[in-house]
């Protein structure tokens, strides 16, 4: 059975449930946001190093690393609304340890819970999706499921950043919490699990071990690409803004000209979605964004006149890869097994988010220059694409057997 079989009841319902998914991710956006744009008074008031406070970051991506795999396994057996639960729950609660923290192990123990919670809502949203959608829309779906991350960034950054300064670190942190708790009542009112004859699979009772062995090579290609396209662009976020600022621009400029990336994926991520569904040849649109990346990098640097227009351009070529990334697992691994695939992805993108600003630092401080790091990044996107021609050749010979 597949969705072109639906009744209209349940083709109808679908769509409420992307709603549903695009309130996860829009809660992992904001919670993974909800520090930087505070950071500073958080440092000066609790009297941090720079050091702790770039590990209130890192540590929010550091359990995706180590649960990940078995949070997807789990949602394969137990179903994502068992899962989804206790992920709301758990960042609800490490936000609220945040926000009444008085040290730096309180507000890290407070991430790390939150990160807990919030990664594993990213394993279970597009698992759910890649079920209801499967074999029909499913490009569309995921190019509006992949607006929430950067609208999600969007409106942290420019939000939260006014209320911490107006009303005081702690009451952003809190009013962070309003939108998980609210999707945490309609994930359990509307929520709804995609019909068994979807799903199509019981999965296996086996070890993670024995599992991992039989995801298959094209998931963990999926993953690497990931891993790399995720290094790149959190390594650009990362330190574009000290890029510019060093470079006479101001602060606020800085952040404003570096948030433009986010912005394009706004419009052309769905436009992408619906390509996708046209055309197919996921893994040619994500090679194409990479090459582009890999072209348009570099010249940040050097862009001192036209570095808006850049950003801009790179923003609308970044929009090429997460919606075929993310609509790729169905086609690399089993139905029973979809939800550790997504685990697998997951994992690779908190290993990203952990990798790639540390190497390109580690670049900057041996090189002396941003150009090399900026040329690693662009090493990172150029991998994504190679990635994706193995890709194409492994699933063209396993499908000639």
């Amino acid at each position: 059975m597949t969705t072109n079989e639906l009744s209209g009841i349940q083709l109808k319902r679908r769509w409420t449930i992307l709603g549903v998914v695009y309130l996860c991710i829009l809660s992992f956006a904001i919670t993974l946001q909800a520090v930087p744009p505070v950071l500073t008074l958080i440092i000066r008031e609790l009297k941090l190093s720079h050091a702790q406070g770039g590990l209130l970051m890192s540590l929010f991506a550091l359990p995706g690393i180590a649960i990940s795999i078995p949070a997807g396994m789990l949602a394969d057996r137990y179903g994502q609304k068992l899962i989804g639960l206790a992920s709301f729950i758990l960042v609800i609660t490490g936000i609220a340890i945040v926000a009444t923290g008085n040290s730096f192990p309180t507000l890290a123990l407070g991430r790390i819970i939150s990160g807990a919670g919030a990664i594993t809502l990213m394993i279970i949203s597009p698992q759910l999706l890649a079920q209801w959608f499967a074999g029909r829309e499913i490009g569309i779906a995921m190019g509006v499921y992949s607006t929430g991350m950067p609208l999600g960034t969007i409106l942290s950054l420019n939000f939260l950043s006014q209320l911490g300064a107006n009303l005081g670190w702690r009451a952003s942190i809190w009013v962070s919490i309003i939108l998980p708790a609210a999707s945490v009542l309609i994930f359990l009112l509307l929520f709804a699990p995609a019909p068994r004859k979807i799903q199509k699979a019981t999965p296996p009772r086996e070890t993670i071990f024995l599992s991992l062995r039989r995801t298959g090579a094209p998931i963990w290609i999926i993953g690497i690409a990931w891993l790399l396209f995720n290094a790149a662009v959190i390594s650009l976020f990362t330190f574009t803004p000290d890029l510019l600022t060093s470079a006479g621009i101001s602060p606020s400029q800085a952040g404003f000209i570096t948030s433009a990336v986010m912005w394009p994926a706004l419009v052309l991520s769905p436009l992408v979605g619906y390509l996708m569904d046209r055309i197919g040849q996921k893994q040619a649109i994500i090679a194409s964004g990479g090459i582009t990346l890999a072209i348009l990098i570099p010249f940040v640097p050097s862009a001192t006149g036209w570095i808006l227009g850049l950003m801009l351009l790179i923003g609308a070529a970044q929009t090429l890869v997460p919606a075929p990334i993310l609509a790729l697992p169905p086609e690399a691994t089993s139905p029973e097994r979809l939800g550790l695939g997504f685990g697998i992805i997951s994992t690779c993108l908190n290993l990203g988010i952990l990798l790639g600003p540390a190497s390109a630092g580690f670049v900057r401080d041996i090189s002396g220059s941003y150009q090399q790091s900026y040329a690693l990044m662009a090493g990172f996107m150029f991998f994504v694409a190679v990635a994706m021609i193995v890709l194409r050749w492994k699933q063209s010979k396993m499908r000639a057997r």
